[in-house]
């Protein structure tokens, strides 16, 4: 499921996306597409991503 989630590819891009949210929360999963464990959490950070566009944003 991470193919459905924003990917930042290196440091510069992690800054950028801190930096630029003011509003709202920023979840960032660190992790590999592959792991098992890291899948089962892009699941469950694509599940709720669009309930909570409000007030948190995920990458």
């Amino acid at each position: 499921m991470s193919y459905m989630l924003p990917h930042l590819h290196n440091g510069w891009q992690v800054d950028q996306a801190i930096l630029s949210e003011e509003d709202r929360v920023l979840v960032i999963r660190f992790g590999h597409d592959w792991d098992p464990t890291c899948m089962k959490m892009d699941e469950v950070l694509y599940s709720i991503a669009e309930k909570w566009q409000i007030c948190c944003d995920v990458m």
